[in-house]
């Protein structure tokens, strides 16, 4: 069926939900709102304000009693916030990363990156692309060939293309690598190297839980940076959750947690980061941000977030001098 329906003036984009039952005092404020917005945007804000639907987990057109937008908006600013919160958090882990790959990687050889006899041969040969028979790590180079000429212009990108005809070393070359090629380099890693990232991130024993940890924390990062939802959303690729016997003794109490919800990213971000930097102010930032955040009709961070009861007294975000 083809989608056939009209696009609508402001105006009518106001009127449609005070329609439907929310409250909006201030017209002027609304419109000026969509303006900045959009409509379609701050609907995914109105969505838990509306009643249930007939069906499990699905709602109606109508507002529940008491709805208002002020709370749609307090909704969306709080999210902003959150967004820029955990983007920093991850840009300061995706760095981290960048030291230990390079770091550990680069003691075998400086050019490990682009030797499948440096990393585990056999990862590097699975399938990419069926379609064209593309291996994993002609895939990986792919991608670092679009992102070193992407970086062409950097100075210490131009000092190796004028000099080492643009070779790189990985200590280098991982300054341009993105969060997401950083984790499939990681994949890539044989065992042993793989093993000693993760023992230096606080990690258990054994690549397959770190691999999962950085493709979750991955897809978070690219929808904090591409300002998607994140209040209220469910994990794409929920982590592995950690028997309690396995887990390092500040993140125990993910054991019990939701590891579909945000709070287990966010716990695990600052798990990581305090593993390379055990005085890292981001625990305490995040906490700050949370507490900005003012629970909506029995909406809190606990039932719509997947926050513990007094999260923010345990050992994980405490005050570090």
């Amino acid at each position: 069926m083809e989608y056939d329906k009209p696009p609508l003036d402001f105006n009518a984009q106001v009127q449609r939900p005070i329609s439907r039952g929310l409250d909006v005092p201030d017209r002027a404020k609304a419109i000026a709102a969509l303006k900045r917005i959009g409509y379609y945007r701050l609907s995914a804000y109105t969505y838990p304000l509306r009643k249930p639907g007939p069906e499990a987990r699905t709602r109606n057109s109508d507002f529940v009693e008491g709805a208002t937008l002020d709370e749609v908006l307090h909704l969306y600013s709080f999210d902003e916030k959150l967004r820029t919160e955990l983007l920093a958090g991850l840009q300061r882990l995706e760095v981290g990363l960048r030291v230990q790959i390079g770091y550990t990687l680069g003691k075998r050889h400086r050019y490990g990156h682009l030797d499948t006899s440096y990393l585990d041969p056999v990862r590097c040969a699975e399938l990419a692309h069926r379609e064209d028979g593309t291996d994993t790590h002609a895939a990986l180079l792919a991608r670092y060939d679009k992102q070193q000429g992407e970086a062409k212009n950097e100075d210490f990108v131009k000092h190796f293309i004028l000099k080492y005809e643009g070779k790189m070393p990985i200590w280098a070359a991982t300054e341009f690598m993105t969060f997401g090629t950083l984790t499939k380099l990681y994949e890539l890693l044989c065992d042993k190297d793989a093993n000693v990232i993760a023992r230096n991130l606080a990690v258990p024993p054994g690549r397959d839980v770190l691999e999962i940890w950085f493709r979750a924390l991955n897809t978070l990062r690219n929808h904090c940076a591409h300002n998607s939802r994140i209040w209220n959303r469910a994990t794409i690729y929920p982590p592995t959750r950690l028997p309690l016997r396995a887990a390092p003794e500040r993140i125990e109490h993910l054991a019990a947690a939701n590891n579909n919800r945000i709070y287990y990213l966010a716990a695990l971000c600052a798990h990581l980061l305090l593993a390379i930097d055990p005085v890292s102010p981001w625990p305490r930032q995040f906490v700050t941000t949370m507490r900005k955040y003012t629970p909506v009709h029995g909406m809190t961070p606990q039932n719509t977030m997947g926050f513990p009861e007094d999260w923010d007294s345990l050992d994980l975000w405490a005050l570090r001098k």
